[in-house]
């Protein structure tokens, strides 16, 4: 018996070129988003540890108040992407989804408890209490999520274990096991969070609602954070590209398609890198640059 269930016999509205390019696009809006909130989420978790510094409390609760609206647009683009690969994979997709039924189905009330927790980390923070053990319960929560989203999204490639897992547990209870691909993919998204989190802490380093002082803070610790974890963010992109299968391997190295979109992929990070650097250059320079008995010089 064919493992691979049998094609639907419904056409498609559309052209495949159109639906694919529709769920790419969409796809890394979706991941934009994901990556401010757990990068912006975890970073306010860290920060809002140091109650003792001013600029650090006040740095938490500027990220903190945002993460709410950022969970609109996690939740609102992630909808398309998936109605497209339903459309483009639906049979791979549905299948994958019912094998891990259990945890596929507690993403909704994973989602609400995670959305709650962040209005409650706000909350706390702004009545000057104790919040990183909430916005920590958030963050891990969100990355639980994204495990069993990239635990989905994988096991819809691997229709060779598809039955021994129904065989285990028709009614969804176990997760898969064995793919090399899975912890390198998630980490990949775990490490651009922090990534994007810390350009996004430069971005708000402009706004008007911080003093001076808070904005030389919150742009320096962004660029810093950057930085870093832009070079962690290359390595966990190559080490999730080599654990690929060799087929996989095979087909990017052959297709010119994949080769002009890894260039434009690194050209679009050193355009973003190189922006929110000429970003920081322009917040420092107006800064008052203050003088040795205090006083600013200009």
């Amino acid at each position: 018996m064919q493992s691979f269930p049998a094609v639907d016999p419904i056409p498609l509205p559309a052209p495949i070129w159109l639906f694919k390019l529709l769920h790419i696009v969409t796809l890394s809006l979706h991941f934009v988003a994901v990556e401010m909130l757990l990068g912006g989420l975890l970073l306010a978790v860290l920060l809002s540890l140091f109650r003792g510094s001013a600029h650090s409390h006040v740095a938490a609760r500027a990220i903190a108040r945002r993460l709410t609206v950022v969970m609109t647009y996690v939740i609102n683009l992630g909808v398309p992407p998936l109605l497209f690969a339903q459309v483009l994979y639906g049979r791979a997709l549905y299948t994958s989804s019912v094998l891990i039924g259990v945890y596929w189905i507690s993403i909704i009330g994973i989602l609400m408890l995670t959305y709650w927790l962040l209005y409650r980390f706000s909350a706390r923070l702004d009545a000057g209490k104790s919040a990183w053990w909430v916005g920590l319960s958030a963050w891990l929560l969100a990355g639980f999520i994204a495990r069993l989203l990239s635990t989905n999204m994988t096991l819809m490639l691997r229709p060779e274990v598809w039955r021994d897992m129904y065989s285990a547990s028709a009614a969804g209870r176990f997760l898969p096991t064995g793919d090399p691909t899975l912890t390198p993919r998630w980490l990949l998204m775990l490490a651009g969070g922090l990534f994007i989190g810390g350009l996004w802490m430069v971005y708000l380093a402009g706004r008007s609602t911080f003093s001076a002082d808070e904005k030389k803070f919150v742009a320096g610790l962004g660029g810093k954070v950057a930085a870093l974890f832009g070079i962690v963010y290359l390595f966990a992109g190559l080490w999730a590209a080599g654990v690929q299968p060799q087929a996989v391997k095979a087909g990017l190295a052959t297709h010119p398609l994949y080769h002009f979109a890894a260039f434009a992929g690194y050209g679009w990070m050193a355009l973003v890198v190189v922006g929110f650097c000429w970003l920081f250059s322009q917040a420092s320079a107006r800064l008052p640059q203050v003088g040795l008995d205090g006083r600013a010089l200009w």
